[in-house]
């Protein structure tokens, strides 16, 4: 767990096999304790064993785990247990040089996505089923731009990213929701026997057809305002519209999404973005990798979904109990 502070200072507490807590060693923390050495942080972001940190001038330097190069160093590394700064090569001869120019940072699973001021996207990390969007399945041991939709030179009016587990998430201006990555469960609401992996961004909606050939967007999202603040949820995908209404695409095998029959979002055979029932003016959310979906509401209240039903629940004083079960529904005193 990483916490940022209004002064820009950050917090660490957890597991820390891999160094991820960036603090110099592989002591685990049951308490918060000081990043030191790091300062004017404006931006965090976890995968499963890496932290990313941004900084007010725009560098960003990543702990933890490097097995697939999600931290981007300039030399190879199995993992780090301090913050290093983190290294692009757009050209493959030239030598690493230091990424600048950063407002945020996000993180798959394994994969590391940095949106710049102006708009672009920088991917490093796994990249075994397209996630990065770089144009290939081939792990990146250093920041690469992703690709623009056409796929002729790069992404562009980026204002929200999502690391999923196997797939990335970009909200254009103007609400155009794009991904890249595993299509294996339908989590780009594609047709699968056209487009399994994809390894550029490509514009999502509603498809049709049976081949390459005759693949047609019907209905484009455009309405896309926000991304999760975190995903640890596999094979299932979110977004936020401009009115405040939660989608999702994908494997709702658990029965974690809210509103709809254990499965696929909605058929395999007619897959698409599914609206959430009787949720309405979210501000953000988070997946937690155990099943649960956690939702701030515009009024700043809390409300969790989980495994054992396809139901919101209110948070209240009992907060165990509303995740471990389905029992307690009444809100007493709600988390704000």
């Amino acid at each position: 767990t990483a916490v940022l502070k209004n002064d820009g200072t950050v917090y660490t507490f957890g597991n820390n096999a891999y160094g991820q807590l960036g603090h110099g060693d592989t002591t685990n923390r049951s308490y918060a304790a000081k990043v030191n050495g790091q300062s004017g942080i404006t931006s965090i972001a976890a995968g499963i064993d890496h932290l990313i940190l941004v900084n007010q001038s725009g560098g960003a330097f990543a702990a933890g785990r490097n097995q697939a190069g999600q931290l981007a160093p300039h030399s190879a590394v199995t993992s780090s247990s301090s913050f290093t700064s983190m290294y692009e090569r757009e050209v493959i001869f030239l030598s690493p040089r230091v990424i600048t120019n950063i407002a945020k940072a996000f993180a798959g699973h394994d994969h590391s996505l940095l949106l710049t001021r102006d708009g672009k996207v920088w991917a490093a990390g796994k990249n075994d089923k397209g996630q990065l969007g770089v144009g290939s399945q081939t792990n990146q041991n250093h920041l690469k731009p992703v690709n623009a939709v056409s796929g002729s030179g790069v992404l562009s009016d980026v204002i929200d990213v999502a690391g999923f587990n196997d797939t990335s998430l970009f909200i254009l201006k103007g609400g155009r929701l794009v991904g890249t990555g595993s299509n294996q469960v339908y989590q780009l609401a594609l047709i699968r026997d056209i487009r399994t992996y994809v390894t550029t961004p490509i514009q999502l909606g509603v498809y049709s057809g049976t081949n390459r050939i005759d693949e047609t967007l019907e209905t484009a999202i455009s309405n896309a305002a926000k991304l999760p603040r975190g995903n640890q949820i596999r094979n299932l995908n979110f977004y936020i519209d401009t009115a405040g209404l939660v989608h999702a695409s994908g494997s709702n095998y658990y029965n974690q999404f809210p509103g709809d029959v254990a499965g696929f979002l909605p058929n395999s055979t007619n897959p698409r973005f599914t609206q959430a029932s009787g949720l309405r003016d979210v501000e953000s959310l988070t997946a937690v990798i155990s099943g649960y979906i956690v939702f701030l509401m515009t009024d700043g209240s809390l409300k969790a979904s989980n495994t054992t039903s396809s139901e919101v629940w209110p948070f209240g004083n009992y907060l165990g109990a509303v995740l471990t079960s389905n029992s307690y529904i009444q809100e007493v005193n709600p988390l704000k």
